[in-house]
């Protein structure tokens, strides 16, 4: 009989033990992601407070960008509560990463001054951010990046969806190119953006937007965390109405020791949305990646400071 009992219990044993593994587990992955290099807070440090609060007045600087006068900021309402959907197979792992940013007026949102006699326009925003990882456990027992896609943000329930066709960065000095064209294609570590310190970056955008044009931005030199690196955005030059380009110089990006990671998006947004008057809505899509700066045989960095 006592035989018996213990063979009734055990199946609830291993039950528990594994429920208890798999949670471990969950939260090791979860640790990694929220203090990892590549991923953490860098696509949000790109898409929040992009720049100062915009200011009306005429700039003392001459402008020879081709984007009529514009200034924006978002401020998203915080905390960003991050969802993890993490689906884990013997020593592989997939991870789902969703979040919501909003903003509501009047201490959050999208804030623009497109004319310098107007006033500062208000809108709200509700934007999702969608990105996929995959993981591996080593030897020692520790989980380990092995691919992710970008951080696809988009604006939900809106009449002008915005969309990217494709994003590609060229460095003629050395033939490097780099194109991403889906929003669900995973890259390595090694296949992320790869720079020199050096380099000259052509970076060309191919968007659109239902029933609108569109203007692309791009954000870059940003950290994971605050504290590392420093945020800069740029318009890029319009090439025709769908695709736009601009120089990145990585030198101005300040990195001083290498090998870096760093956080990059572009960022189209909606010609009603910036231009339009006050009752314009806002609508925008982002695609944000990390990329990695480098010396000449230097190793890609590792997954967390």
């Amino acid at each position: 009989m006592k035989h018996t009992r213990l063979l009734m219990f055990l199946p609830l044993f291993l039950a528990l033990s594994v429920s208890c593994t798999k949670e471990d587990d969950e939260a090791l992955i979860q640790d990694l992601l929220e203090s990892s290099w590549y991923l953490a807070d860098g696509a949000l440090r790109n898409h929040d407070a992009s720049t100062h609060v915009p200011r009306g007045g005429i700039s003392t600087i001459a402008l020879v960008d081709t984007i009529p006068y514009v200034r924006w900021v978002r401020w998203i309402e915080r905390p960003v509560v991050r969802e993890y959907d993490i689906i884990i197979t013997g020593d592989s792992a997939d991870v789902t990463i969703r979040a919501y940013f909003h903003g509501t007026p009047p201490g959050y949102g999208f804030f623009v001054n497109n004319d310098p006699l107007e006033p500062i326009y208000q809108r709200a925003l509700a934007d999702s951010v969608l990105r996929r990882v995959k993981l591996w456990r080593d030897a020692n027992n520790r989980w380990r990046l092995a691919s992710l896609t970008v951080a696809n943000i988009c604006t939900q329930n809106t009449d002008h969806p915005v969309t990217i066709n494709e994003v590609r960065a060229y460095v003629a000095s050395r033939n490097y190119e780099f194109v991403v064209d889906n929003a669900n294609t995973y890259f390595e570590k090694n296949a992320l953006p790869i720079f020199y310190p050096d380099d000259t970056v052509e970076v060309t955008v191919i968007c659109s937007a239902q029933d609108d044009s569109t203007w692309a931005f791009h954000h870059h030199g940003t950290g994971h965390r605050p504290g590392i690196g420093h945020h800069i955005r740029q318009p890029l030059y319009r090439e025709s109405t769908t695709a736009f380009s601009r120089t990145w110089v990585i030198a101005h990006d300040s990195i001083m020791v290498t090998p870096a990671v760093r956080h990059s998006g572009v960022d189209v947004l909606g010609w009603q949305t910036l231009f339009g008057d006050v009752n314009a809505a806002y609508y925008s899509r982002a695609w944000c990646l990390p990329y990695i700066v480098l010396q000449p045989g230097e190793e890609v960095p590792d997954d967390e400071e």
